[in-house]
């Protein structure tokens, strides 16, 4: 098999709030994102500026009062390279609360920061969005996302909205306390030398001639994603959350407990045997379904923190049946690819689970997973992620997949009780409409992802 790169627990948390004094503290009208704020980013420090708006400002951090200040700039040295951090700006008139604002960022990534799997550490950029949300606006800033033009391609909740030059994009046409969901896609054309390599490639290319014009149309995606929640217009709301969090006076009656599902599948109810003329193979016949029991190949990835009675790390794998039919879909044989997370093989696996003191945790997953059929000959589907997961419920992803077959990654959160959509990526298909089985062989296009929550 060729190696190449790329739960139901609906136990609900008991919340316990016990009461805090505070000081007084009067309220102004609700906001109205007067703070305009930006950063500078470094693998050490995070530098907060805005423009002066009142008179004094505190400044919290993942929750907790790590600075006040008269001045409109706050530098946060206690930072590590490659983390996600989320700001609270609270401006003041005296004791008048006049507006707040949230910074979600990333430290960057050191120099010695590599992927867990090392033969992919140079194909995955660092792609993660900041951003900056008020009640009524959020911002996005995003690296330089690779892209033949610089123009990229902006989606909010999958509609797309705007078509931007540049690194920035301001969205005015929000609700308060809402979470939304951004993409910003790029897209980059093959080189010359992946395209001699497509033509050369006997192992797959005889099945499947591809002409010089579809090559030129070949392009590897590039996407950042990031949630985002905008503030509630009344401030009180804002700065009582964070009090909360500062004050752990919120306690959970389990230990926080994450999942991370990753399948992929056939959707059509059959597809041509591209080894075998006149013969199919039957898909998984299904749409998008975070709990079917159809796939070609099933990774759960389980994270608990504080849990002293089983494994900090879950791993949970399945493989679907391959059933070959005739044109009258008459059954001609079945198997099932051994694609365990212990034959040997990178096929389902997790790789360096690890806990950096007791917030967070990382590991690297994947799956590189064939035919139970034509071994010798036929690609595999892959897959790889590395993954940060914190205690508080922020967490990344970043990796890279074949275009073929359908993948999707989904994140259960048993603080919410459900999943969450990470991404839904279709099937790469041809001129005809048929699953373009040719994107499983390297060096053809891939899908590469860097998403945070």
């Amino acid at each position: 098999m060729s190696i190449k790169k790329t739960i139901s627990l609906l136990a609900v948390p008991f919340i316990v709030v016990t009461l805090f004094s505070q000081s007084s503290v009067s309220f102004a009208a609700p906001a109205k994102g007067q703070i305009k704020a930006k950063t500078e980013i470094s693998a050490s420090s995070v530098t907060l500026s805005w423009e002066k708006i009142g008179t004094n400002y505190k400044v919290y951090k993942d929750g907790k009062l790590v600075g006040e200040t008269p001045e409109n700039t706050f530098v946060d040295s206690a930072i590590k390279a490659d983390e996600l951090y989320k700001y609270l700006i609270v401006a003041y008139n005296g004791n008048q609360l006049i507006d707040t604002i949230r910074i979600s960022t990333k430290a960057k990534s050191s120099t010695d920061n590599v992927s867990l799997k090392n033969e992919n550490q140079n194909t995955i950029p660092d792609m993660t969005i900041e951003s900056i949300a008020s009640s009524n606006s959020v911002t996005l800033n995003w690296p330089e996302i690779p892209d033949d033009d610089n123009v990229y391609e902006v989606y909010r909740d999958g509609s797309h909205i705007a078509s931007v030059s540049g690194r920035q994009f301001s969205d005015q046409d929000v609700t308060p306390s809402t979470k939304y969901r951004y993409n910003v896609i790029g897209k980059k054309k093959l080189n010359v030398e992946d395209i001699n390599k497509i033509k050369k490639d006997s192992k797959y290319n005889n099945a499947n001639a591809v002409s010089d014009e579809e090559l030129l149309k070949l392009e590897n995606t590039f996407e950042a994603i990031k949630f985002v929640k905008t503030l509630d217009s009344n401030l009180q709301s804002n700065l009582e959350e964070n009090r909360l969090k500062e004050s752990n006076v919120v306690s959970f009656s389990s230990v926080p407990y994450f999942s991370f599902r990753y399948m992929t599948f056939i959707p059509d109810y059959r597809v041509a045997n591209p080894f075998s003329s006149g013969t199919y193979f039957l898909g998984n016949n299904r749409s998008y379904d975070v709990l079917s029991n159809e796939y070609k190949t099933l990774q759960n990835i389980d994270v608990t923190f504080d849990q002293p009675y089983y494994s900090t790390y879950g791993h949970r794998t399945g493989t679907g049946v391959t059933h070959v039919v005739d044109a009258n879909n008459n059954p001609i044989s079945s198997k099932t690819a051994n694609c365990t997370s212990s034959n040997g093989a990178y096929d389902l696996y997790l790789l360096s689970p690890n806990s950096y003191g007791t917030d967070l945790k990382q590991f690297g997953a994947g799956g590189d997973c064939g035919l139970p059929y034509y071994d010798s000959i036929s690609p595999d589907i892959t897959y790889y992620y590395d993954a940060w997961m914190e205690r508080d419920g922020d967490w990344r992803v970043k990796g890279s997949h074949d275009k073929a077959p359908s993948h999707e990654f989904y994140l259960y959160d048993r603080s919410l009780g459900y999943y969450i959509t990470i991404f839904q990526h279709d099937a790469a298909r041809k001129a005809n409409g048929d699953v373009d089985f040719a994107a499983l062989a390297p060096p053809y296009p891939s899908w590469t992802f860097d998403i945070s929550g």
